[in-house]
């Protein structure tokens, strides 16, 4: 994982992520909240980032195509471009972040997670996704939007879902709802719930992991 780090916060010196111009034109603030975007250009600290969590699963694990769904100004996105092989699909409700360059080829669509017709040119694509990043609506309606329209439909035999802002509430909903599911599906699973570094410096929330892999970052 030192070695994910370094090369995630190399990839990231330097950036200037959004400009205030385009922050404020965005209908949601591209989901970055005003108090986090006087930081969102400071580096992070050596703690272990959901993005490094990413980066490495992708890595370890070989992951061929990677879904993120809500990927706002793009540094998440960003650091999956620069350091993975995977095949990259963006989803989220506002245009293209162009303040960054994404340094390969991937498909951006633009959609409302609630609205089922929005996903129609994501499902034209037939992918079926052995990572997935959930970082839109962290609602309960917004997470079964997303799998009702999406997710239970498009993930491969050998997957990873990462549930990002996995407080409580969001937590106890995936494990009632979707891991039944999944564990009819694809039978033993496994889960990790951590507390990780987020997109500014030295803020912290909680992810959930869960896979048909058994899970090691070590």
């Amino acid at each position: 994982m030192e070695n994910v780090c370094l090369r995630n916060r190399k990839c990231c010196e330097g950036m200037d992520w959004i400009s205030k111009k385009q922050w404020e034109s965005s209908g949601d603030f591209y989901g970055l909240p005003d108090f986090c975007f006087g930081h969102i250009n400071e580096p992070l600290t050596n703690d272990t980032s959901y993005s490094d969590i990413l980066v490495f699963l992708a890595t370890k694990y070989e992951c061929k195509d990677y879904l993120e769904i809500g990927v706002s100004v793009l540094k998440n996105f960003y650091q999956m471009a620069c350091n993975t092989k995977s095949n990259l699909i963006a989803f989220d409700i506002n245009p293209k972040n162009p303040c960054v360059e994404i340094p390969r080829p991937f498909k951006y669509i633009v959609g409302n997670v609630m609205k089922e017709d929005d996903w129609k040119p994501l499902k034209k694509l037939n992918v079926k996704h052995d990572l997935i990043f959930s970082d839109a609506l962290h609602s309960n309606e917004g997470l079964q939007a997303e799998w009702d329209n999406y997710i239970k439909d498009h993930i491969a035999d050998k997957f990873f879902i990462v549930w990002d802002d996995a407080w409580d509430n969001p937590t106890k909903y995936i494990k009632q709802n979707f891991i039944p599911q999944l564990f009819e599906r694809y039978g033993k699973l496994y889960m990790k719930h951590l507390v990780v570094q987020e997109w500014v410096r030295g803020r912290t929330h909680p992810i959930f992991i869960v896979s048909n892999h058994p899970i090691d970052l070590e």
